[in-house]
């Protein structure tokens, strides 16, 4: 019952409108570039998608002999089902089996049917069964999805088997994150052209740099790829070691099966286990994953933390010789030659303990040069030199506004500021660093392309222009806070005027950005004439 291979389960958006299909019409339809994209589809589950599809259609077509990725339903119907040549009736590729000593599709069979009393919990709704921490419904609200499709299940399935952590006794997570409690980032290049140029570019990629992935890890090709194909009763004993693994295994991690009362009405029942399924925790995330970075220093891989993939984030990732980039996210050997325009897709959930606290995601275009500069088979240092010192700069900028907003609220006087008013300062700080983000890789790329005599003047222009630049973003926030954070009517006037007098003295002094400020280009601006490396010294009203 719901064969994905034969039924249309999945909905999607195409360039002639909506409707449903099959697995194998979803992948004749990606690699002509018809889908738009997949309306049950939720933000989060995107990467858990992409990457099943990835996974699955790679070692698909490496048992089938193909080395393109075919355009018709009928021949990717053909490869898959060339991965469970030992089931004949397609339960791998069925949502709902009853006989729980068979797979179903992410569904890993039982030793023997007594072991269908192991499942004791229901989830009534998929948006349950997802990773989404939602029980205190403080993010999304908990068992929402009464009225949920077939493909709502599949995608929470997918997500759930290929992206959870632990999440309390009996529930496991992957073996591609570095430890229980982190999670599963994704970086890669994409052309630009949509959710199927993704895929086949990604799949194409993967086959032709898929010896160096074998090579690389301790893993075979005729390894287990289909993990939910091996008898699962949740025992230690079973742990599978990596050493059994394809390096492309398509994994999960607890014990699930769906169950059917109508056509309409699916629900799932489930099984904790006693350890994890893969023996994988002293390997720290490094199972070959193609899309998650590697720390070089710790020698594990990425956790993303708050804040997700913010400009000072990527720009390590992308520059740090700490940080190794997974075999998707550097230029594919098709792609050398090419100067079109790519696109960096970085996503990824952050976990805590017992919550979701957030999921992000950033596509950021990458020019030619850049790509070559920094996804290339050589690393040109120049690219990160200018982004650190960008970087740098705006740390400058950033400590000045906090001061001059701490001087502020210390009513203008020249004193520390309490642990709480140095708190205040902070959303604007923020608000500066998103401004800054939102073209930071844009204005990081024109720099780098221009002329050395160029340079010079780029940088400038990019911190200060007299509009909405580094600087001039600062000072209207500097502006903004006198205006709305409390200060005593009494000693309002000479809290701002001191807070701005700090805050242009600083600029201009050593521990500022004094090239940016001499006479002729200045004019007649009143601090011209500040004495500012004594912050201490700075007119006070």
């Amino acid at each position: 019952m719901f064969n994905i291979l034969e039924e249309p389960l999945i909905r999607m958006r195409t360039r002639e409108g909506s409707r449903i299909a099959s697995l194998p019409e979803v992948y004749a339809g990606l690699t002509r570039y018809e889908i738009d994209a997949f309306p049950a589809l939720r933000p989060h589950q995107r990467h858990a998608w992409h990457a099943f599809l990835v996974q699955l259609g790679v070692m698909a077509m490496r048992e089938g002999g193909a080395s393109e990725p075919p355009h018709t339903a009928t021949e990717w119907d053909g490869l898959i089902r060339g991965l469970t040549p030992d089931y004949p009736d397609d339960e791998p590729w069925r949502l709902v089996v009853e006989d729980v000593t068979k797979p179903a599709f992410m569904q890993p069979p039982a030793s023997s049917k007594e072991k269908e009393a192991d499942y004791k919990n229901t989830v009534d709704t998929p948006d349950q069964l997802d990773m989404l921490v939602t029980s205190k419904n403080h993010d999304l609200k908990s068992a929402v999805s009464l009225q949920a499709e077939v493909d709502d299940w599949i995608f929470a399935l997918i997500t759930l088997q290929t992206m959870e952590g632990f999440s309390g006794a009996g529930n496991y997570g992957i073996s591609r994150m570095n430890g229980g409690l982190g999670n599963r980032p994704a970086l890669s290049l994409a052309p630009v052209g949509g959710v199927g140029a993704h895929v086949r570019r990604d799949i194409r990629a993967l086959l032709a740099g898929y010896q160096s992935i074998l090579n690389e890890y301790s893993m075979t090709e005729d390894g287990i790829r289909l993990l939910w194909l091996q008898s699962w009763d949740g025992a230690k004993s079973e742990k599978i070691l990596p050493n059994r693994l394809n390096p492309l295994y398509l994994e999960i991690c607890r014990r699930i099966r769906l169950r059917s009362e109508s056509r309409r009405n699916l629900y799932a029942i489930r099984a904790t286990s006693k350890s994890e399924r893969i023996e994988a925790k002293s390997m720290k995330g490094l199972m070959g994953d193609p899309w998650t970075m590697v720390s070089r220093k710790d020698v594990k891989s990425l956790t993303l933390a708050n804040g997700g993939f913010n400009y000072k984030r990527i720009a390590a990732y992308l520059t740090s010789a700490d940080w190794e980039y997974p075999s998707l996210l550097r230029t594919a050997p098709f792609e050398e030659s090419s100067e079109a325009e790519m696109l960096l897709v970085a996503r990824g959930m952050v976990r805590g303990q017992g919550k979701t606290e957030g999921y992000h995601e950033r596509v950021i275009p990458i020019r030619h040069r850049a790509r070559t500069a920094m996804l290339g088979r050589r690393r040109d240092p120049e690219l990160g030199e200018i982004a650190n010192d960008r970087i740098n700069q705006i740390g400058i900028v950033r400590r000045i506004l906090s001061h001059a907003i701490q001087r502020f609220l210390t009513r203008g006087e020249n004193k520390p500021a309490s642990p709480e008013q140095r708190a205040l300062a902070g959303p604007w700080l923020d608000r500066l660093d998103d401004i800054i983000d939102a073209r930071f890789f844009e204005d990081l790329q024109i720099e780098f392309e221009a002329s050395e005599s160029d340079q010079d003047n780029i940088r400038r222009q990019w911190l200060m222009n007299g509009g909405d630049v580094v600087i001039d973003h600062a000072r209207s926030l500097l502006s903004e806070a006198v205006e709305t954070l409390p200060c005593p009517r009494i000693h309002r006037y000479r809290a701002r005027v001191n807070a701005e007098n700090l805050f242009e003295g600083r600029l201009r002094g050593n521990s500022g950005l004094p090239f940016l400020f001499d006479t002729e280009r200045e004019g007649n601006r009143e601090c011209i004439n500040a004495k500012p490396e004594d912050t201490q010294k700075l007119i006070e009203i």
